[in-house]
């Protein structure tokens, strides 16, 4: 999202959001209730579990918080908090000068021990822009696509890592500004992932809230992961437009993790394969 993206200062505007996060941290938060739930899982006596992990999905505001500032360590610092498996980022700089002309997407890779893929949506004379995944499994292989716009053009990364021997896909996208945009956008995505029979996980920053799809998505196709109890916003305005999909029929629900450190709270949920694993 660029509307702050050249704020210097924290504004009154957002002294609400604050005070929610401040709130939020004071008593048991939405990623409180997350870390307790992925701790259930792992915990489970159970002696055969379905395969398992965590995703979060993250758009970092090229690392620039509501401070005004510009720091990736805390991002990876938040990331490693909320022991996440795989990471799915937006708005990430590669090379340019308003972050320090840094790989941002390889800092945060090399910070957490994470494999990595990165696929720019829009090049400069000096530097990138777009979109990033992170994940502690090896990435198996990857590809990614431009997607239409008539503002800027966005793109569609696409990653295949394997989880307990079984391959899953993560895909991840920033759609565009305008609605004509992520129409054009959304629907070369459904295109793009419509018949996938191993499992699948679509999430990224969609820049609307989900009564606002220019059409309904397929849910034979894809399942949306709702957000539960707790924040309900995981945009700076109180909108929810940051969203996780898959193809996997045993969803749980999604949470947002309030933080300055961006003007998009992460969503993290934890996602179940079909295959049964020893644990």
């Amino acid at each position: 999202m660029v509307l702050l993206r050249h704020a210097k200062h924290i504004s009154y505007t957002f002294l609400p959001l604050l005070l929610l996060i401040f709130l939020c941290q004071g008593v048991t938060s939405s990623s409180d209730i997350g870390r307790q739930v992925i701790s259930a899982v792992h915990a489970s006596s159970s002696t055969t579990s379905p395969a398992a992990f965590t995703i979060m999905t993250f758009n970092i505001h090229h690392g620039e918080g509501l401070d005004g500032r510009v720091n990736i360590k805390r991002i990876a610092d938040l990331i490693q908090n909320e022991k996440a498996d795989v990471v799915a980022l937006q708005e990430v700089d590669r090379y340019r000068w308003r972050s320090g002309y840094v790989d941002q997407a390889k800092e945060l890779a090399e910070l957490l021990g994470m494999d990595m893929r990165f696929a720019p949506s829009l090049t400069y004379t000096a530097g990138q822009y777009g979109n990033a995944i992170l994940s502690r499994y090896p990435i198996e292989d990857s590809s990614y696509t431009l997607l239409p716009g008539h503002k800027e053009t966005r793109s569609l990364l696409e990653v295949t890592i394997k989880v307990d021997s079984e391959p899953v896909r993560i895909a991840t996208t920033h759609l565009g500004l305008s609605k004509e945009d992520r129409s054009l956008q959304l629907a070369r995505i459904s295109e793009m992932v419509t018949n996938y029979d191993d499992p699948l996980v679509v999430a990224g920053d969609f820049n609307m809230e989900l009564d606002s799809f220019p059409f309904k998505i397929d849910t034979d196709q894809l399942t949306y992961v709702p957000l539960g109890a707790g924040v309900n916003s995981t945009f700076v305005d109180g909108k929810r437009i940051d969203h996780i999909f898959t193809n996997r029929n045993n969803v749980q629900s999604s949470w947002a993790i309030p933080t300055i450190f961006s003007d998009h709270f992460p969503v993290i949920t934890r996602i179940r394969l079909g295959s049964p694993v020893q644990v």
